[in-house]
C-alpha cells in the first residue's frame, strides 16, 4: 500500500497540534508521512506575541524549533510559504526562501499530498484604512512581534538621554490590543532595573482605540468593564467609540478629523484570512481571504482538502462562524485528528461541534480577568485577580501538552521556569 502523504501548512497552534497529533500516533511508518510546512522555523504560541514584542518571554528559551519538535513526534518540518495550491493535480507550491540578506536559498517547489490541511492562521485587518499598511505593525506573526520589541528598545535607548515622552498607539481594543497595552506599562516601570534610571511611568502615553463602544468588545459587559477600570487606573489613554479613518507617520486621524498622535503604532483590530488565499482560484475563499469549509472541516467542493482555525470559515448551525480564537483552533486540530485517524481506518467521519468554554484575558501584572463557561445558574460566571491568572496560564499550559503530551509537557514547563530564574526578566536586545 503506497504511503499516505498528509501535507499540513502552518504550525500555529492548530497545525502544531494536528502535526504532533498524527505524528506520534502514526508517524515514523510505512502508511502515513506527516508533512508540517512554516514559513518560520520557530513557534510560538499567538496569544503570547505581545509578550515577545514588549520583551516579557524571550523567543529562545519559549520557542519551539519545528526540526527538533517533528524529530521527536514523528512528522517531518519543511521550512516554506504556500502561494499556490492546485486541487486537480493534488500539489501546493512554496515560495522561493530568502536570506534575510536577500540571498536566495531555496527555489521554488511543488510539494503532493494525499490529504491537504490549511492551517495558516489569520492577520490584522486593516479594513483598507489609507496608511495602515506603511505605518502601522501589525501584531499577527513572530517576525512582526520581533520588529516592535525592536523599536520599543530604540525608543527606550532615546528616551533615557532625552527624557522627551513616548507615544504609542494601539488600533483595536481585543485582547491583543488589551493585554499589549498593559504589558507595556509594566515594562515601563520595570526597565530602571536595567540602567534605564530616567524613565518612569510618566514618560510613556499609551493610546488605545477602539471603534465599538467597549474595550474586549466580543466578551461580557462586567469582563469588558472590569478590564477598563484597571487599563484606567494604570494610565491607558481610551478611545472608545473612535474609528480610525487615517494612520501618518505622526499618528492617528479619526472620522472626527482629530489627530491621536504616536510615534510608534499598532494595528491589532480585526481578523482576516492569509493574503496568499487571494491566489487560490480552485478554492471557495470569502472576500475576506477565508476558505469556506463543511462541517467535518473540509473544504467546499473538494475531497481531500481541510482547513483549520482562524483561516477557515465553518458556519455552526446556530448560523454563526466559529469564532477566530485559540480554544477554537485546538478543538479543530483535535476533531480533524480523530477524523483522519477515522478516514485511514475506513470509518466514518464526525462533524465538528464548538464548545465555547470563556474568554480570559491577562492585564500583566497587574490583574486578569475573564468569564467562564459552566453549569451554574448563569450559565457563566465572572472570574478576576489571582484566579483568573491562574486559569490564564492554565490555557498555555494545555497547549503545551496538545505538543508534548501532559507528562513531557509538565516537565519543559518547569526547565522554562528554571531557565528564567537565571536570565533576566526583561529581554533587552
Amino acid at each position: 500500500m503506497a504511503t499516505k502523504r498528509i501535507v499540513i501548512v502552518g504550525g500555529g497552534a492548530a497545525g502544531l497540534a494536528l502535526a504532533s497529533k498524527l505524528g506520534r500516533k502514526l508517524g515514523g511508518s510505512d502508511v502515513v508521512d506527516v508533512c508540517l510546512i512554516d514559513k518560520s522555523p520557530i513557534h510560538i504560541w499567538k496569544p503570547k506575541l505581545h509578550e515577545v514584542a514588549v520583551g516579557v518571554i524571550d523567543q529562545s528559551i519559549e520557542g519551539l524549533l519545528y526540526r527538533d519538535h517533528g524529530l521527536k513526534n514523528g512528522y517531518r518540518y519543511l521550512r516554506g510559504e504556500i502561494e499556490q495550491c492546485d486541487p486537480d493535480t493534488k500539489t501546493i507550491r512554496l515560495a522561493a526562501v530568502y536570506s534575510d540578506s536577500g540571498e536566495l536559498l531555496l527555489e521554488p517547489r511543488q510539494i503532493e499530498y494525499d490529504f491537504l490541511v490549511l492551517a495558516l492562521g489569520g492577520v490584522s485587518n486593516s479594513f483598507n484604512t489609507l496608511g495602515a499598511e506603511q505605518h502601522c505593525i501589525f501584531l499577527d506573526s513572530l517576525d512582526n512581534a520581533n520588529l516592535f520589541h525592536q523599536k520599543l528598545l530604540d525608543a527606550l535607548l532615546q528616551l533615557n538621554e532625552t527624557q522627551e515622552k513616548v507615544s504609542i498607539g494601539i488600533v483595536g481594543a481585543g485582547a491583543t490590543g488589551v493585554e499589549l497595552a498593559a504589558e507595556l506599562h509594566h515594562v515601563i516601570e520595570s526597565v530602571k532595573e536595567y540602567g534605564y534610571l530616567n524613565i518612569s511611568k510618566h514618560h510613556l502615553d499609551v493610546h488605545l482605540i477602539e471603534a465599538s463602544p467597549k474595550i474586549l468588545p466580543q466578551l461580557p459587559e462586567r469582563v469588558s468593564a472590569r478590564a477598563q477600570a484597571v487599563l484606567d487606573k494604570i494610565g491607558i489613554r481610551l478611545h472608545i467609540g473612535v474609528q480610525v479613518k487615517e494612520v501618518t507617520r505622526d499618528g492617528f486621524i479619526t472620522q472626527d478629523g482629530d489627530m491621536i498622535k504616536a510615534s510608534l503604532k499598532v494595528w491589532a483590530a480585526g481578523v482576516k484570512g492569509p493574503k496568499a488565499f487571494q491566489n487560490f482560484s480552485k478554492l471557495p475563499i470569502t472576500p475576506r481571504n477565508q476558505v469556506e469549509v463543511d462541517a467535518c472541516m473540509r473544504v467546499k467542493g473538494q475531497q481531500d482538502i481541510y482547513a483549520i482555525g482562524d483561516c477557515a470559515l465553518l458556519i455552526l448551525d446556530s448560523g454563526q462562524p466559529v469564532p477566530p480564537r485559540a480554544q477554537a483552533a485546538a478543538q479543530m486540530a483535535d476533531t480533524l485528528y480523530e477524523n483522519i485517524v477515522n478516514r485511514l481506518q475506513g470509518k466514518v467521519e464526525k462533524p465538528f461541534v464548538y464548545k465555547d468554554y470563556g474568554s480570559l484575558v491577562s492585564l500583566s501584572r497587574f490583574s486578569a480577568v475573564g468569564n467562564l463557561m459552566g453549569n451554574l445558574r448563569s450559565g457563566t460566571f465572572f472570574v478576576e485577580g489571582h484566579i483568573a491568572r491562574l486559569m490564564y496560564i492554565s490555557l498555555y499550559q494545555r497547549h503545551l501538552a496538545s505538543l508534548y503530551g501532559w507528562f513531557s509537557a509538565i516537565i519543559y514547563r518547569i526547565a522554562q521556569k528554571l531557565l528564567k530564574w537565571q536570565r533576566p526578566k526583561l529581554k533587552l536586545h
